[in-house]
């Protein structure tokens, strides 16, 4: 099996850029440029789109896209009036899909995250043209445990995660068979571009000799923004040439706008506004150009994308030491535990030791090159291969 000529459902949660979405949309680019394939997109939970997803989508090799209503896939191991309401709605939603999609003709369906993986079994049961599909973990994401979810993890051909806690759940929740497993890093899908450094500081009213630390991530719980505010904080106190980006999407949700907000109270209290920029819906490209190092503070990863992209500007990254960054990052001496101590000793060592600050930064520009999306898609249809005979 290869991926060439084939007809292929990209199955997305809903309509903010995430990592996941950005994976996507690269995969998609080379599907249809290199492998001649026609790919286009369901959304799950919400057809609503983000600005910079509109954006991206707009300029994307997407062929068509798929919304059919708040999906309703859920049955619990119970005897009741309710749970049998409960499948009845749940049939009615698969339905309606198998009736929406099977004049397209898919012969692949690749989902993004849990709830789309889920989907992704049935339609592959229900489309008699899909051939191929797989269980796609990706970083933080949660399993609902209830009887659609367990047929179709126990069932499901082929699971993949991009880093190997991703697939623990799976060992440890569901007992899945080891061989369904396959660990499968995703790769980078941001292409650099050097733009002007001193326009974009000038922009962000950012001083153009100080030294920047940036963290680009979520505005959710899980994403640490608050510690390395703390941390930097004191990090200023002793080095005030130091200045700090926070970005993220505060528009996602009310849960993103409140820690938005959140941080810019605990900005302005801190007296750290000339210090500090808080940052939504930007250009993360040219957040990128002016970083001198690059963080990452989280719960949980995957393979982290805004980690490859840090390591595709050649900055050095400090980063909680979850399994998928280690594998990216090998050896780096600025992988450090959630804790203000050992990010604080990242920060001052980066400042100070310019042989640590030029090791880190050419180890990372070397590193990623092993992460492309040639690779990737050759891997993926060895999985596939080996998962389907």
């Amino acid at each position: 099996m290869n991926l060439d000529n084939k007809n292929i459902l990209l199955i997305f949660q809903g309509g903010n850029l995430g990592g996941a979405e950005r994976q996507a949309f690269g995969l998609a680019k080379f599907l249809v440029a290199k492998k001649n394939c026609k790919v286009d997109i369901l959304f799950v939970l919400s057809n609503t789109k983000s600005e910079e997803f509109k954006t991206v989508l707009e300029n994307s090799h997407i062929n068509k896209t798929f919304f059919f209503g708040e999906p309703y896939l859920f049955l619990k191991r119970e005897v009741s009036i309710k749970n049998l309401k409960r499948l009845k709605w749940s049939l009615q939603y698969l339905l309606k899909l198998r009736k929406g999609l099977i004049n397209s003709k898919y012969d692949v369906i690749i989902p993004f995250q849990n709830t789309p993986s889920k989907i992704a079994y049935y339609l592959y049961k229900l489309l008699p043209t899909v051939k191929y599909t797989f269980w796609h973990q990706l970083g933080l994401d949660i399993l609902k445990h209830d009887q659609f979810e367990s047929i179709a993890v126990n069932n499901m051909p082929c699971i993949i995660g991009n880093a190997e806690n991703c697939l623990d759940i799976f060992r440890l929740d569901y007992k899945v068979n080891q061989y369904k497993l396959n660990l499968l890093p995703q790769y980078l899908s941001l292409q650099k571009q050097s733009r002007n450094k001193i326009e974009i500081k000038e922009t962000f009213n950012i001083l153009k000799d100080k030294f920047v630390f940036g963290m680009i991530a979520h505005f959710k719980s899980f994403k640490y923004h608050d510690l390395l505010l703390k941390t930097f904080k004191k990090v200023h106190s002793n080095h005030p040439n130091t200045h700090l980006i926070l970005m993220g999407n505060k528009d996602n949700d009310e849960g993103t706008l409140s820690i938005f907000n959140d941080l810019k109270m605990t900005i302005n209290q801190d007296n750290l506004n000339s210090s500090v920029t808080l940052l939504s819906n930007e250009d993360v490209t040219n957040v990128l150009n002016i970083l001198d190092v690059g963080v990452l503070l989280s719960l949980i990863e995957g393979t982290p994308n805004v980690v490859m992209e840090y390591m595709l500007y050649g900055l050095p990254v400090i980063c909680s030491n979850h399994p998928g960054c280690v594998a990216l990052l090998k050896d780096s001496k600025l992988l450090v535990n959630n804790n203000e101590d050992d990010i604080y000793e990242a920060m001052k060592k980066v400042i100070t030791s310019k042989s640590l600050y030029e090791k880190e930064s050419y180890s990372n520009l070397e590193l990623i090159k092993n992460y492309n999306v040639e690779s990737y898609v050759e891997s993926l249809e060895v999985i596939l291969n080996k998962s389907f005979k």
